[in-house]
């Protein structure tokens, strides 16, 4: 075969394409992956900057819980998020009580806020679960959230 065609096989000029070929499907996996990782990175952030800022409206007026999950909600600057809050209390001992009671021996009662927040994640991936085989799975995670807790002075 290699006297029929002696430049054939001498010829290394289509190399760098094929090897090109080859790497092209495992680097566009990994860019993909990147900006999903980003895309999520972001959002979460967005999250927190807006459970921090409901927590620290509540801290100054715990029981207006409509206005906290509102400025929780528009401090992320995202759509389709939620937000929830809920207020605690305990002792210095730790020991959690009502908020409405007083804490044995005289102890100070601390309060604290609860704020969270929720959103869909829509991955670029899909959501479909990618088999890698014997090395295993990964799925795209659905939902985003994020807690703040700070203590009411």
């Amino acid at each position: 075969m290699r006297r029929l065609f002696p430049s054939l096989f001498s010829d290394r000029r289509g190399n760098s394409i094929v090897e090109f070929g080859l790497a092209m499907p495992v680097l566009c996996l990994l860019l993909v992956g990147l900006l999903d990782l980003g895309k999520y990175g972001l959002q979460k952030m967005s999250l927190l900057h807006g459970a921090r800022e409901g927590a620290q409206y509540g801290i100054l007026a715990y029981t207006e819980t409509a206005n906290i999950n509102s400025t929780a909600v528009a401090a992320t600057g995202l759509t389709g998020v939620t937000a929830t809050n809920n207020v605690f209390c305990e002792c210095v001992s730790g020991t959690a009580v009502s908020c409405s009671t007083t804490c044995s021996g005289g102890a100070t009662l601390k309060r604290y806020i609860t704020v969270t927040t929720n959103k869909s994640f829509n991955s670029i991936l899909g959501a479909a679960s990618l088999n890698f085989g014997a090395l295993g799975s990964f799925t795209p995670p659905s939902s985003l959230s994020a807690t703040i807790t700070m203590i009411v002075p």
